[in-house]
């Protein structure tokens, strides 16, 4: 391996293990989600008829059957087991730099109710109309998908991964529209 590859690895590695605030986000909300989803497989609440084998679904089926009947008890098996220490793992270096900002980890929780986000709900002079919808497709996104999870136990369904992938997409879209600094009005 030359220097330079040897460099470009340390940096991945050090970005992965060192993550960025909004990288930090992103492996919260993905290892958090992953959490859900496997309790939910363990204890058959994730699919009306299978068991999901995380290995087999993940390695497209090269090494075991990524679907396997259901049984009427708990099903636990080593991919679970893999899956969730994945998730783990990386849920921990994102709190990791979460933590070592002001306020650490319970300021960050607050933040999650107590932002300029979801009082635009109910008022849109609050920061604008970008801003109001911005909220509303966030929220239409997280209860469509949990709606339909619930009600149909279709966790890993396509057709509400696209809704609400398209309408997370825009609330965030739509988000840093709204926070966007001013532009200059004035063109020559």
């Amino acid at each position: 391996m030359s220097k330079d590859e040897n460099e470009s690895s340390n940096d991945l590695m050090s970005a992965i293990l060192n993550p960025s605030r909004g990288v930090s986000l992103w492996f919260i909300a993905l290892g958090t989600w992953g959490l859900f989803l496997a309790i939910l497989n363990i204890l058959g609440q994730a699919h009306p008829s299978y068991h999901w084998s995380w290995g087999g679904l993940l390695t497209f089926e090269t090494t075991n059957a990524a679907f396997e009947l259901k049984s009427d008890g708990i099903q636990f098996v080593a991919s679970d087991f893999v899956f969730m220490s994945f998730c783990g793992l990386i849920i921990a270096l994102g709190l990791k730099t979460i933590a070592s900002e002001d306020g650490g980890i319970p300021a960050f929780a607050k933040s999650l109710i107590m932002n300029d986000t979801w009082p635009s709900l109910a008022d849109p002079s609050h920061k604008g109309w970008s801003m109001f919808a911005a909220a509303w497709c966030l929220l239409l996104g997280v209860v469509c998908y949990a709606y339909y999870g619930i009600v149909h136990m279709g966790w890993t369904d396509p057709g509400v991964y696209s809704v609400t992938i398209a309408l997370l997409a825009f609330g965030f879209a739509l988000k840093a529209s709204s926070n966007a600094p001013a532009g200059d009005e004035t063109l020559d």
